[in-house]
């Protein structure tokens, strides 16, 4: 019996003093977690872990007490069972510290690495990505950009709008320069804002004659006021370099403003289109590069924006400004300050305001014309066909229809000008006179040209469409 007891005191003893270290590593970490806490969170969970359970007393209870937990409860007669043991969130964590320490470092890791924190306890929220729809295989991600560029160059242009629709990479490829070099929009109608559009595409030649252009140059589609805003503006909106106009329905006004963008701008028709003294103004300081102007049929033109172009053009080589109804006094002027350089002129319509001593102003300006339109010249006479004779040697073409004051007899001394072809007296002679003039001028073609090309983008006698011997158009021709 004394055995017995001893034994069960022993136990006894052992238990209180493992369950006394127990309690003491439970009371440290809540002290550790009141400390990381704030009060306010922390006065329910501490009033729940100040009284600790009693611990069982039964036999046994050696291997139990590894087990008993403080939310146990205690059981004081062997016949009734224990309470169940549920674990509260701190309790939780300390088993789950405890079991880890246990595990050690590398065991921890891989604990980390394969039980990641849930929604509810990780305090970084990340959205979950939906699930992208597979929408098959798509032959053209196999295809570089330079191919399907290669296939785009050989579709019309008015298909590469709906290319742009298809998806982002097709609209990229479509806004490339080298589909938007040469555009041809002769005798059609342009909405508002497209011309802009057109500029900003690093267009390089285009054709506008007889079409009508609606709204101004400051208004687009998405209603932006200034085109210098557009992120393309800066590197694809001064490319234009050929700019074919020629009875164009548009506004003086956005002619003005278009022609501030257009620094590289090298060859323009505006024929029969109203002009202003600043349009004429902007295009030569805007413009360094011009060497072909027709201005013919326009009404606006002074003396002023002419003398602009001269002087800030030195490369103007073709220039038509027939029909134009300038002043005397501003003929004059052009003439005496025409570029030495100048190839072609065409100073026809003026009827009695160009006399003979202009001719030989002109004559001495311009040596080394080749092509000269002066029709429609009444005052001038024989006395300016023999200064033409002998100054003009490098004549080939050139156009007296009716100037009615020259005789049949002066035109054989154009025959002393070796390079001369053409020669046009339309209106100045009967038929029978005309036919023994041509007995004698076998070698010339007379009055084959009714119509003048000096500075003219699209000569008339040409089959196939072009502006200054470039096709206006790129891929196909629909």
């Amino acid at each position: 019996m004394d055995q017995e007891k001893d034994a069960n005191s022993q136990a006894k003893t052992k238990s209180r003093a493992r369950n006394k270290r127990l309690s003491d590593v439970m009371l440290e970490h809540l002290s550790l977690e009141d400390q990381n806490n704030p009060p306010g969170n922390s006065s329910k969970r501490t009033r729940r872990e100040e009284v600790l359970p009693e611990v069982n007393n039964s036999e046994g209870s050696d291997e139990k007490s590894d087990l008993v937990t403080p939310a146990s409860g205690s059981s004081e007669s062997p016949s009734v069972p224990a309470a169940p043991r549920i674990l509260l969130v701190n309790q939780q964590a300390n088993a789950l510290a405890e079991g880890l320490n246990r595990l050690g470092p590398s065991a921890i890791f891989h604990q980390i690495l394969r039980t990641p924190p849930s929604a509810k306890t990780s305090k970084v929220f990340l959205k979950q990505k939906s699930a992208e729809v597979y929408r098959g295989f798509d032959p053209f991600d196999r295809v570089s950009d330079e191919i399907i560029l290669r296939i785009f160059h050989q579709l019309p242009r008015h298909a590469m709008c709906t290319c742009a629709l298809v998806c982002r990479r097709w609209a990229r490829i479509v806004c490339d320069l080298s589909l938007w070099r040469r555009m041809d929009f002769g005798g059609r109608p342009l909405k508002v804002g497209i011309l802009k559009i057109l500029l900003e595409r690093g267009v390089e030649v285009l054709r506008l004659n007889r079409s009508e252009i609606m709204g101004d140059f400051t208004s687009t589609v998405h209603g932006a006021p200034d085109p210098r805003r557009s992120p393309l503006s800066e590197d694809r909106m001064y490319r234009l370099q050929m700019l074919d106009m020629s009875m164009c329905n548009v506004k003086t006004s956005m002619v003005e403003a278009m022609l501030k963008f257009c620094p590289y701008l090298r060859k323009i028709s505006l024929e029969n289109i109203p002009v202003t003294e600043q349009l004429l103004m902007n295009m030569g300081f805007t413009s360094p590069y011009l060497d072909t102007v027709n201005l013919a049929m326009c009404q606006g033109v002074t003396y002023k924006g002419l003398q602009c172009i001269i002087d800030h053009c030195p490369s103007l080589s073709h220039l038509n400004i027939a029909w134009t109804c300038m002043s005397h006094q501003d003929i004059c002027h052009v003439i005496k300050n025409l570029p030495e350089q100048l190839l072609s002129l065409d100073i026809s319509g003026n009827r009695d305001k160009i006399s003979d001593e202009d001719i030989e102003t002109l004559c001495h300006q311009c040596p080394q014309l080749r092509d000269l339109e002066i029709s429609d010249s009444t005052e001038i006479t024989n006395a300016a066909v023999d200064i033409i004779s002998e100054n003009l040697r490098h004549l080939r073409r050139i156009s007296l229809s009716r100037c009615y004051s020259i005789t049949p007899h002066a035109l054989v001394n154009l025959t002393n000008i070796r390079n001369l072809t053409t020669i046009n007296v339309f209106g100045m002679m009967r038929d029978s006179s005309l036919t023994a003039l041509e007995g004698y001028l076998k070698r010339y073609r007379v009055n084959r040209e009714p119509f003048s090309t000096v500075a003219r983008p699209t000569p008339t006698n040409e089959k196939v469409v072009k502006i200054w011997n470039v096709l206006p158009k790129d891929g196909p021709v629909v």
